[in-house]
């Protein structure tokens, strides 16, 4: 009886929880930068039956930059978790340049490639969420 090879050899090389930090990271934290920013103005602005009028509050702002900040340094954070991992099982099959970065062959390589590219997405996205939280005042009269 031959051995059939696994089709992920190399799956010891990468924790299967920083993969899934990896992958996950950024867009658990531009979820919650959309939901807290949202509730954190909506709350500043529209506290009660009545709208409140305030232009610009340091406050507001702060929080804002606060969980724009903590959004891109956990996407970032993603992306170099999961390029380490994918720098680990690269190699797990011959095949060339093609087979290593355009095919996720495996579970370890797949949700390496996976998180690489979902934190360049979701880093784009909570930089535009940033940039618009910084030039839109949040309550307006």
């Amino acid at each position: 009886m031959t051995d059939a090879i696994h089709p992920a050899p190399h799956r010891d090389r990468a924790s299967f929880f920083l993969l899934l930090f990896g992958a996950s990271a950024a867009p658990i934290f531009w979820l919650g930068q959309e939901i807290l920013g949202y509730w954190f103005v909506a709350q500043s602005c529209y506290p009660g039956d009545h709208p409140h009028q305030v232009v610009s509050s340091p406050a507001v702002l702060t929080a804002m930059i606060g969980f724009d900040i903590v959004a891109v340094i956990a996407a970032a954070l993603g992306g170099i978790v999961s390029f380490w991992c994918w720098l680990q099982v690269k190699d797990e099959k011959d095949g060339g340049f093609t087979q290593a970065i355009g095919i996720g062959d495996g579970r370890t390589r797949f949700l390496a490639i996976w998180g690489i590219m979902s934190s360049l997405w979701f880093f784009f996205a909570i930089a535009f969420n940033a940039i618009a939280s910084l030039t839109v005042p949040p309550c307006l009269t």
